[in-house]
């Protein structure tokens, strides 16, 4: 790529970076004058937050593993990863509306010392910004190396307690007096899947997409994850179900009324449907679309129902969420189109 043609994307994906800050101003303003809810931009925080370090994550692994598994799918992780630093503008709204979403902020709850103290505001807010820094200097580190291999190990070695404590900080914290090792494991896990089901979508429905026998070892990997995110979920409940301990049922059974008895329901179904439809041997275009988008579909209503966002939503806020999904997916789409496609790979090869 020419030194003038990288300037020129270089301005294009300023616009969504600017546009965030400004959105960012506007939110935050918004949140200390009327006080809106911001339960929805929360969610669309955490699923993009996943995304993008899921992205970063499947990135150093395909590269440990083997540079050709990860060949057909670079492009859109790396440009997934890349969208790290949006987090940091999206986050300024939240860390705002911190009381809102956290029962620990305003000290509504009574917490162990040694857990008040970790879960004061302002030092939850120097570890989310530490959290985001790391990932984002990982990404950009790793997109730019001529040794993504020696980066990789290096890059994961940071992220797994970056991907860990945030799954903590971000996710568990909603419920402050509980508490479970396995619990950061399992979120980061369906964020690695979520990831790898988007860049297989994202690749399959570019015009110049890999051939699918070119992705049998992704399509086995989809298939892979998505079992072990069954068992491991399944796992952490039966854990906690035969610890029979009150306060750790009490999280269960906070989310077994029928409303969320039914996210349960239809995300449990669309993981099983995506493992029938992937488990048949041969590649299909349109069965690893299918499956991905089953993935997702099911990636997004577990997130709902772990969070437990306020179901009487303001429209102010569902405005700021889909305004801030909106500038993701353009920034997303834009980061896309400045990253070599899989066919130009191979054409540039000797």
């Amino acid at each position: 790529m020419s030194t003038s043609v990288a300037i020129s994307r270089g301005r294009i994906v300023a616009g969504p970076l600017l546009v965030a800050a400004v959105l960012a101003a506007l939110a935050a303003v918004l949140v200390r004058t009327s006080g809106t809810g911001l339960e929805a931009t929360y969610v669309v925080f955490i699923v993009v937050a996943g995304l993008a370090m899921g992205s970063l994550a499947l990135l150093m692994i395909g590269h440990l593993m083997n540079e050709g598994w990860l060949a057909p799918v670079r492009s859109e992780a790396e440009a997934a990863a890349l969208t790290m630093p949006l987090l940091l503008l999206m986050g300024i709204p939240l860390a705002l509306g911190l009381e809102q979403l956290f029962p620990w902020a305003d000290n509504r709850i009574d917490l162990p010392s040694g857990r008040a103290v970790f879960l004061s505001p302002a030092f939850f807010l120097v570890r989310s910004v530490v959290y985001i820094l790391i990932a984002s200097v990982i990404a950009f580190w790793l997109v730019g190396t001529g040794n993504p291999r020696r980066v990789s190990g290096i890059g994961l070695f940071l992220l797994t307690p970056v991907i860990t404590f945030a799954a903590f900080d971000w996710a568990f914290s909603r419920d402050p007096t509980w508490w479970s090792s396995l619990f950061g494991f399992a979120f980061a896990l369906s964020q690695v899947l979520a990831a790898l089901a988007l860049t297989i979508l994202i690749t399959l429905l570019r015009p110049e997409h890999a051939a699918p026998e070119r992705m049998k070892s992704l399509e086995r990997a989809l298939l892979t994850l998505s079992l072990l995110a069954i068992w491991t979920w399944f796992g952490h409940f039966l854990i906690v179900w035969l610890a029979n301990l009150p306060d750790e049922a009490a999280w269960y059974l906070r989310r077994a009324d029928p409303g969320n008895l039914v996210l349960i329901g239809i995300a449990f179904a669309a993981m099983i449907l995506a493992v029938l439809i992937l488990i048949p041997t041969g590649v299909s275009r349109r069965v690893m679309i299918v499956g991905s988008v089953l993935v997702l579909v099911q990636h997004g209503v577990h997130m709902v129902w772990l969070l437990q966002p306020v179901r009487r939503l303001s429209w102010l806020d569902l405005g700021l969420a889909l305004a801030a999904a909106a500038i993701w997916i353009v920034a997303f789409a834009i980061l896309i189109r400045s990253r070599p496609t899989y066919a130009e790979e191979m054409a540039e090869e000797p």
